[in-house]
């Protein structure tokens, strides 16, 4: 009798098993189907997009904090001077350096090795300008007796920085020295890339709050919302943002040979 009734729903497990196995396979082929149309499109263009942007993201800032905030300075009676370093150094200390180590794969004509060196180098760099920005905000803040960390601009750029951090020894420490074992730096490299863009991202939200933070205050203080430092600190804003899409845009789109898997650490080559 159980005989039976295994012998009647073995043709009915067995049909379901291969449909199952075809919607795998028909998952797969789209995957494959997509990559492939990614991969017909060029990185490159949107390298130089991110090249553009991040000059013109520089000249704003500048501009913004020179000529109408009145300058930069790290010691200054006029505290104000200090606080613009912040927004100078982690928009083109930690944002640009920060995005030009992300696109170091897909807009340098060196080799892999290379391009893994002065990634690295980049993102330390990025870290550091990143670290001295916010000490210029906490200086600026201890020195004006004004509270530290009591917004979420300050909260979301300092658990930026930390992540940074970590991403930045964990990359180092498993692709470079002492170097991972081949499968961990297999298995590490999406969630390495993934959170990085995750990190990526948060420094570009950071960035927005940031400029949203300080447009309230000046305008609070007598700045024309219709003014032309509200117009370009807005515009600055809507530049950083236009910066991250090209830079994000840019790491997504696999190299026409690329393998995903081919990340080695340096003591291997």
């Amino acid at each position: 009798m159980y005989g039976g009734e295994a012998n009647k729903d073995f043709p009915k497990a067995l049909n379901q098993g291969i449909r199952a196995n075809e919607a795998k396979k028909s998952e797969r082929e789209t995957k494959t189907a997509t990559m492939t149309r990614l991969s017909g499109v060029p990185a490159l263009p949107f390298t130089y997009v991110a090249h553009v942007l991040e000059v013109v993201a520089a000249v704003l800032v500048l501009v913004w904090n020179i000529h109408f905030r009145g300058g930069l300075a790290w010691d200054s009676t006029n505290k104000s001077l200090i606080f613009n370093l912040h927004p100078v150094v982690m928009v083109i200390g930690f944002l640009i350096l920060g995005s030009e180590a992300i696109m170091s794969y897909k807009g340098l004509p060196f080799n892999k090795e290379v391009n893994k060196k002065i990634h690295l180098t980049l993102h330390l760099i990025a870290l550091v300008l990143g670290i001295w920005g916010i000490s210029a905000a906490f200086k600026f803040h201890n020195e004006s007796g004004i509270d530290n960390l009591y917004s979420l601009h300050s909260w979301v750029g300092l658990g930026t920085i930390c992540l940074y951090g970590i991403q930045w020894i964990f990359g180092f420490v498993t692709y470079f020295y002492p170097g991972g074992s081949q499968a961990l730096r297999r298995e590490a490299l999406p969630w390495h890339a993934l959170f990085g863009m995750f990190v990526y991202i948060l420094a570009l939200a950071a960035a927005q709050l940031g400029f949203l933070e300080k447009l309230t205050f000046i305008e609070s203080a007598g700045v024309l919302k219709y003014g032309a430092e509200a117009f370009l600190v807005n515009f600055t804003a809507l530049v950083v943002i236009l910066l991250g899409a090209a830079v994000v845009i840019s790491a997504a789109i696999p190299g026409p040979s690329e393998d995903p898997h081919s990340y080695s650490s340096i003591s291997d080559a």
